[in-house]
């Protein structure tokens, strides 16, 4: 928690961020308020009135690019209470900065840095401003939610179970440490290690015997177990072309972020589905 000291006065003002998180949709510039909570802690006058601002930073891009914009309270002073209170800070943000935030984010929560400024505005002595930095963390899911807001994107969450299938929870483990590798830039990694999480797919669907005696019909004459089995088996040859470096054709092989996200996204759906399954 964030904690003001006012001067030579015997009070003091606690700031702590909540997982509070808005976007209001504009033109190509969008508003995104954060809420705080605040508790005025010693000596002071109820309702003595001060002004909140500061300034927002991404906390994990510790360059002069992580600097998001200025914090401003909308509804102006806010008066000190012998009770927790809510505080609105706004800024805003672009469409780019979206963009960035979000590459930069890849997927995991999302944490902010909001250096803060309190002003007295009444009893005042000596110098009536006090700032100080509260480290904001944001779930993933909240975060992306709110995106949602702004119909700027969309985001999907599969929940894969820990079985007590050991071939399922090794899968599941192997899409975290996809994840991982995302967020450490091994593109090619995780692709493999996604790859890998299929393993357990494919056996629980036959999906090598099924695959097979799908493509001896034509695509429009397949049902659905030997559709599924086609997507599976390509999903599989795809992504082998991360662990392997065949002369001629998978040598040649680049895997950017979006292409490890979408492998992972998929061996991760595909795992959840067995759940499901018979």
């Amino acid at each position: 928690m964030a904690d003001f000291q006012f001067g030579m006065n015997d009070y003091s003002v606690g700031v702590q961020a909540q997982q509070a998180v808005t976007f209001t949709p504009g033109w190509d510039v969008h508003r995104l308020a954060l809420t705080f909570e605040v508790t005025a802690r010693g000596n002071y006058t109820v309702d003595a009135p001060f002004l909140a601002s500061g300034d927002l930073w991404v906390h994990d891009m510790p360059n002069p690019a992580s600097y998001i914009g200025a914090l401003h309270a909308p509804k102006g002073p806010v008066g000190l209470k012998p009770f927790k209170m809510q505080l609105v800070l706004e800024t805003t943000v672009t469409d780019r900065q979206l963009r960035g935030l979000e590459k930069l984010r890849a997927g995991a929560d999302r944490v902010l840095r909001a250096q803060l400024s309190l002003t007295a505005l009444t009893e005042t002595k000596h110098w009536p401003v006090a700032q100080d930095q509260e480290i904001i963390r944001i779930p993933h899911a909240t975060w992306s939610s709110a995106l949602t807001q702004l119909d700027a994107g969309a985001f999907v969450d599969v929940l894969i179970p820990i079985t007590t299938v050991e071939a399922r929870a090794t899968g599941a483990r192997r899409i975290r440490e996809a994840k991982t590798a995302i967020r450490d830039g091994r593109y090619e990694h995780a692709v493999a290690l996604a790859r890998a999480a299929l393993d357990p797919v494919r056996e629980a669907c036959d999906t090598h015997k099924v695959n097979t005696e799908a493509l001896k019909k034509k695509p429009a004459e397949r049902d659905q177990e030997e559709r599924w089995a086609v997507f599976i088996q390509s999903a599989f040859n795809l992504f082998s072309g991360a662990p392997h470096d065949d002369a001629g054709t998978t040598e040649n092989f680049t895997w950017t972020r979006a292409d490890a996200v979408a492998a992972v996204t998929a061996a991760a759906g595909l795992l959840a589905r067995l759940e499901e399954l018979p």
